[in-house]
């Protein structure tokens, strides 16, 4: 080795007597598998010697760490008699310490290193400047904690990687050095002067929208598990009290779902905050101050009339409470009217079968993340589910042996069971192989794409949809799920099956609910409008 690199005798002999020729042959053979050039080879080797001399290896022992900083700044104010140096060498100091962790880690000859025990850090980061980095921080102990809580969650070291970075920006952006409370505001400040932050490296933009949410979602989580998050509650309303309890009553005594008391609460903050404008207590609360509201739904706002037949069943039934709580006069609920609805007054707003066909085709590439969103739009294509269907689906709901597929329908929880299609079956199976993590523990079939793993919502299943649909610039109303719901309904009325067989296949509880396909019917439609009538009239 050292023949090939010094050429000149007396510089051979003095590498071919110094002490450790075999472990410095070694080490030098390790960087020259790696593609490094003759001329970083012979550097090396001068370093080794220099490391041997400042640390007098020839004697047996452990290096600590303070020996060795004291050596490398020893080198580094080293004078030889060279014209280029004349002051303390920074670089040169850097190096000798770099080449003496790294050769003497190999030796077994250094002590453990303060950064070392720190177990995940560790697997973490493999250079050493980046490792003194994060465990030489403040709120060592709170930053260990919340990344052992994402580990366990599933987090890859990539993502356990990238959150540490994030919490080091957090503190640094936030001047958290110590837990203190820190409320949404100063949150959002520093996450937005961090997204705007032009200094950061392969940032393509001036404004990283990206990066404002990831700053923001660690640090409410972070925050949340320090207990130092400020928990701005909702700016109190008109008549607040009265709506609290009535949603305490649809809790606990009537037991309904959350997303139902979620969606009444934010209707009733409207109402109550409408109404208020035109009472002084809620005591003379008057059907024609109802009908004010119910009016200005409509008009300003631009509430269709089903919208605000359903703003009016949610009013409705609190005043009913109302009633009986004695908080205002007896028969103001039974005095409210809705808009009237008539039957099938609407067509359904869906895309056409060869659009379905589009949006499934783009959707069919070798990116995990279109693997995952072809087999979520092959189910509510071709079986007409829900977007909370999707979002349910459980891995035993599939039955790959009888090939048959089992759903809870979201209306009612009723059972139903298919027969799984070939071309679903396949979407499906290709998204559990190839994309969804082997080691993932949750039961639900679809989730997120980024570790730490959760099931997709109903919002996230709609967004999917959504930012498929609206390229296409199709004539439709909605963009969402339901619209291909109402596409699978349209197609199979076309292809001429009953009513009946598409109320079961679509899981409606009445056949009335179908039957508004028959009025896209357009293939028997166009039938009876090319009969000859003439010998009928």
């Amino acid at each position: 080795m050292f023949d090939q690199l010094i050429k000149r005798t007396y510089y051979l002999n003095k590498h071919l007597e110094a002490p450790l020729l075999k472990e410095r042959q070694a080490y030098l053979q390790y960087w020259a598998d790696k593609g490094l050039s003759r001329h970083t080879l012979k550097s090396i080797a001068d370093y080794l010697l220099r490391i041997i001399e400042f640390l007098h290896l020839e004697i047996e022992g452990v290096i600590t760490l303070e020996t060795l900083e004291k050596a490398a700044t020893a080198w580094g104010e080293f004078q030889f008699n060279h014209p280029m140096k004349k002051s303390f060498s920074n670089t040169g100091k850097k190096r000798f310490m770099w080449y003496s962790v790294d050769w003497l880690k190999r030796l077994n000859r250094l002590a453990v290193l303060p950064e070392e025990r720190v177990p995940l850090f560790n697997r973490l980061f493999g250079r050493r400047h980046a490792l003194r980095r994060h465990t030489s921080a403040s709120l060592l102990e709170e930053r260990l904690m919340y990344l052992q809580h994402i580990e366990r969650q599933g987090a890859k070291a990539g993502t356990l990687r990238n959150t540490a970075q994030y919490l080091l920006i957090i503190m640094d952006h936030m001047n958290f050095d110590a837990v203190c409370m820190i409320s949404m505001n100063e949150i959002e400040c520093a996450a937005l002067k961090w997204a705007e932050n032009e200094k950061v490296l392969r940032r393509k933009n001036a404004f990283s929208k990206f990066s404002k949410g990831r700053f923001i979602y660690h640090s409410v989580c972070w925050f949340k598990m320090l207990g130092c998050l400020v928990i701005e509650s909702d700016p109190i309303f008109p008549f607040q009290e009265y709506r609290d309890r009535y949603l305490e009553y649809i809790i606990h005594e009537q037991g309904l779902a959350e997303e139902t008391v979620y969606s009444r609460s934010f209707l009733l903050r409207d109402f109550l905050t409408n109404i208020s404008e035109q009472l002084q207590t809620f005591t003379t609360i008057s059907p024609s101050s109802i009908d004010a509201v119910l009016t200005k739904k409509h008009d300003r706002d631009g509430y269709s009339r089903r919208s605000v037949q359903a703003y009016t069943s949610v009013v409705r039934s609190f005043l009913r409470y109302a009633e009986h709580q004695q908080w205002c006069q007896k028969g103001i609920a039974e005095s409210v009217k809705a808009p009237r609805v008539y039957r099938q007054e609407t067509l359904p707003s869906s895309p056409h079968w060869d659009d379905i066909k589009k949006l499934l085709t783009n959707s069919k590439t070798d990116d995990p993340t279109d693997i995952r969103d072809h087999a979520i739009l092959m189910l509510l294509s071709v079986y007409g589910m829900r977007r909370s269907e999707v979002a349910g689906l459980k891995l035993e709901d599939v039955d790959w042996r009888n090939e048959q597929i089992y759903l809870r329908r979201a209306k009612r929880s009723k059972p139903q069971v298919f027969p799984l299609s070939r071309v679903v079956g396949e979407s499906v199976l290709r998204y559990l192989q190839e994309v969804r993590p082997g080691h993932c523990k949750l039961k639900e079939v679809f989730i997120g794409m980024r570790s730490p793993y959760k099931m997709l919502t109903s919002g996230a299943v709609y967004a999917i949809v959504n930012r498929r649909l609206k390229p296409l610039n199709l004539p439709i109303k909605h963009h969402g799920p339901h619209a291909l719901r109402h596409a699978c309904a349209t197609h199979l009325i076309n292809e001429g099956f009953s009513l009946k067989e598409i109320s079961d296949h679509l899981g409606h509880q009445e056949l009335e609910t179908t039957r508004i396909y028959a009025k896209v019917d357009l293939v028997n439609l166009r039938k009876v409008a090319e009969q000859e009538w003439g010998a009928l009239l």
